[in-house]
């Protein structure tokens, strides 16, 4: 709009007063009823006499194209994966329950080492879900009444099997009593998965990892117009420590920003670099917010403070 426009002239008329080189922009234009999207950049030249500039504009409609066609690619396979992903869990449910025939207890273990490799399959394609549809702006939340209590239960039963393998305890504490949610419970249990994931895989043999949740007052946050809320907010701590590897100060800025790998792990156990940042998303998504705590050689607690307490 004319807003959008004034604003852009203003920063170019700055970009000429200061001489600095402007930050590479696109925009999307429609160029004779077809939509185009040109990428910019704009260096200002210092002259005595008048104001000049080299002005670079890139047609990246291809690249956009590329780019949207990718996204929903990646949306459309991982859809796709789930149907026959969904038979295969089904039909090791049904056998583990016994319908096919009694099964020993090797083929008992198979089956529910088969299980937890599908458990983690579905839940990688549920993050790759979740990051293609936040990128098309179509990440909504349903948000409905939930019992926390039963979410971190099953979170954390999906990783019981391999943090017995690897020789590493889990550790619940949450109150029988504590009050119910108003808060998506899929993503919740996404973000429950992420972390106590993360947890598993820098955390080393006798190691422990904590889940621990409890219900925290604010104090109450002047608003920008000078008004004071009189009651305080009540806010869910949703704790997940573990005393695993640690991460370096200089990391733990960007450990949230997707794809992101810290240099130099020993630990042999590289992720996708997409859970914490899937974390920090569906928690933003929530109004609230995540913060780490690490020491180097000693552990990491990730904190999730959410504001969906119901009273």
């Amino acid at each position: 709009g004319n807003e959008d426009g004034c604003r852009d002239l203003c920063r170019i008329n700055r970009a000429l007063q200061e001489e600095k080189p402007l930050p590479y922009v696109e925009i999307d234009l429609q160029i004779q009823g077809v939509s185009r999207s040109l990428g910019l950049s704009i260096t200002p030249i210092p002259k005595l006499d008048s104001p000049l500039c080299l002005l670079i504009a890139r047609d990246v409609t291809s690249v956009r194209d590329a780019s949207r066609m990718k996204a929903n690619f990646l949306s459309m396979i991982t859809h796709e994966l789930r149907s026959p992903l969904n038979a295969i869990n089904g039909y090791l449910d049904l056998t583990l329950e016994g319908i096919g025939g009694e099964l020993n207890e090797q083929q008992r273990d198979f089956m529910q080492r088969a299980r937890a490799g599908s458990e983690h399959l579905y839940a990688l394609i549920e993050d790759l879900l979740l990051l293609s549809r936040a990128d098309a702006g179509q990440m909504r939340l349903s948000r409905e009444v939930i019992h926390l209590q039963d979410i971190i239960v099953n979170a954390v039963e999906e990783f019981e099997m391999t943090a017995r393998d690897q020789g590493v305890a889990m550790v619940v504490d949450i109150a029988s009593d504590f009050p119910r949610l108003y808060a998506d419970a899929v993503r919740i249990q996404q973000v429950l998965r992420n972390l106590v994931s993360n947890a598993l895989r820098f955390t080393p043999r006798d190691g422990k990892i904590s889940v621990s949740v409890y219900v925290k007052h604010v104090e109450p946050i002047e608003a920008q117009d000078g008004d004071v809320s009189n009651e305080d907010t009540r806010v869910v701590m949703l704790r997940v420590s573990d005393t695993g590897s640690g991460i370096a100060h200089e990391y733990q800025e960007r450990i949230f920003e997707r794809f992101y790998q810290i240099p130099d792990n020993n630990s042999g156990r590289s992720g996708q670099g997409l859970g914490l940042a899937i974390v920090k998303m569906i928690v933003e998504l929530h109004g609230g917010y995540v913060t780490v705590e690490s020491t180097l050689g000693k552990g990491s607690t990730f904190t999730c403070v959410l504001p969906c307490v119901l009273s």
